[in-house]
């Protein structure tokens, strides 16, 4: 049967969302037989999931994608602080002059409207202060550029050999602006990650011919319709940013509230995030019943994604492995479906993954064997998973924390009892 198209689509979702792809992304190499994630057709990609996308479509699989998050890519090292986080100083220097003029306003207001003057006001006068961006994007461009020009890469759409699109928004219309088609395929594509990338407030726009852009994920988190339009019949999307079902997470506690703002502000965002991926999803199913969408996220207890905050640098190996712990152990649990509309579209799961499958389908027994019997296939899968995926560092040891890794395979198997439970 022949192959059909394929799309990969990668949303955004900032540091941690990018590393939880790529751990994603390595799940997903492990069940294909005679495919990777590197032979997909097409590639969309916003704000984060444009820095991973430009480097699946240039060739970097997955496990190399890891390895330069701990400096062990024996090509391009490993990406480092001032890559991400590089002070604007000159931006900062120019917004000290607003100072006077914003002083001079509060002062004015508090004279003329002393009672009708509150603390929002005082705030919002304050922000003319701020720079355009806390961070310089031209680090970021930097990096990426450095990699995909060297030898074997491409930085240009346009020589690619792959369709590749990435999603930013036009920041002085806020028009969605799709780099890779049409006048915006000239574009170096690691100037199109950053501007895909810059998120308001954080990074300050980048300038383009003349044009500022900032982060795609202001036209939703991820773009499928570009896939679609551009003959894909599968697509699959992968998503980090979802938000937290507390009352399934932490019973019987106000767990959003206790925590104060941070938490109300993380969990406003992915609500609003993944409400309008849900509905874009909705929309292209009934508008293209003939493409099947994979969609990939967090479990809605998943609380170790919630957590983080979206720019934490310092986690990024971690949740790389959790994603590809976590994501491992949902794919094995729905293979069946999977396996249903991979075969549609002429993909094949590695054999040995699918008679596996069949060890966790014991029949029921009152002593509760089958479920100690259904745990044991699992635990012994993701133990298998763990061997081709963590790095191994030079006296034999995984590079990720085992420790770690053993308290989120029990937390893996207790939602399986769970499941497991329901089912019985």
């Amino acid at each position: 049967m022949k192959r059909s198209k394929v799309a990969l689509v990668l949303a955004g979702g900032g540091i941690t969302g990018a590393v939880y792809e790529v751990g994603a992304l390595r799940a997903i190499d492990n069940i294909l037989s005679d495919l990777t994630v590197n032979d997909f057709d097409i590639y969309v990609g916003t704000s984060a999931g444009a820095l991973i996308c430009a480097l699946i479509a240039n060739g970097f699989s997955p496990e190399e994608i890891i390895q330069t998050l701990d400096n062990r890519h024996p090509e391009i090292g490993g990406i480092h602080v001032k890559d991400l986080f590089r002070a604007d100083l000159a931006e900062y220097l120019r917004s000290l002059s607003n100072i006077p003029r914003a002083l001079w306003r509060l002062g004015a207001a508090s004279l003329t409207h002393p009672f009708n003057l509150a603390l929002s006001d005082i705030l919002w006068e304050l922000t003319r202060v701020l720079p355009a961006g806390l961070y310089d994007s031209e680090a970021l461009e930097q990096y990426v550029r450095r990699i995909l020009e060297r030898p074997g890469r491409c930085n240009r759409f346009d020589f690619l050999g792959k369709k590749l699109f990435i999603v930013a928004t036009e920041l002085d219309t806020g028009a969605r602006a799709v780099f890779g088609q049409g006048g915006k395929g000239i574009v170096p594509i690691s100037r199109a990650v950053a501007a895909s990338s810059a998120i308001p407030v954080i990074y300050r726009p980048v300038r383009i011919f003349g044009k500022d852009y900032v982060d795609g994920g202001l036209h939703g988190t991820a773009s499928l319709d570009l896939a679609i339009e551009a003959g894909a019949k599968l697509v699959i999307c992968i998503n980090s940013m979802v938000p937290l079902n507390a009352e399934r997470a932490f019973p019987n506690q106000h767990y959003m509230r206790s925590h104060g703002i941070q938490a109300i502000v993380n969990q406003t965002v992915r609500t609003l995030l993944h409400s309008t991926l849900r509905y874009h999803i909705k929309n292209l199913r009934a508008k293209y019943p003939d493409v099947d969408i994979i969609l990939i996220q967090p479990e809605w207890d998943d609380e170790r994604m919630f957590s983080h905050y979206p720019m934490h640098f310092a986690s990024r190996l971690a949740l790389a492995e959790h994603g590809f712990f976590t994501v491992t152990n949902g794919l094995m649990r729905r293979l069946d479906y999977y396996q249903q509309i991979l075969e549609r579209h002429g993909i094949e799961l590695k054999s040995s993954i699918v008679n596996d499958e069949f060890s966790m389908r014991q029949p029921f027994h009152p002593d509760g064997s089958h479920l100690h019997s259904s745990q044991n296939a699992l635990e012994q899968r993701l133990v298998l998973a763990e061997r081709s995926v963590l790095p191994t560092s030079t006296n034999g040891e995984t590079a990720f924390d085992l420790q770690g890794s053993l308290n989120r395979l029990e937390q893996n198997l207790k939602r399986l009892e769970r499941l497991l439970e329901k089912t019985d």
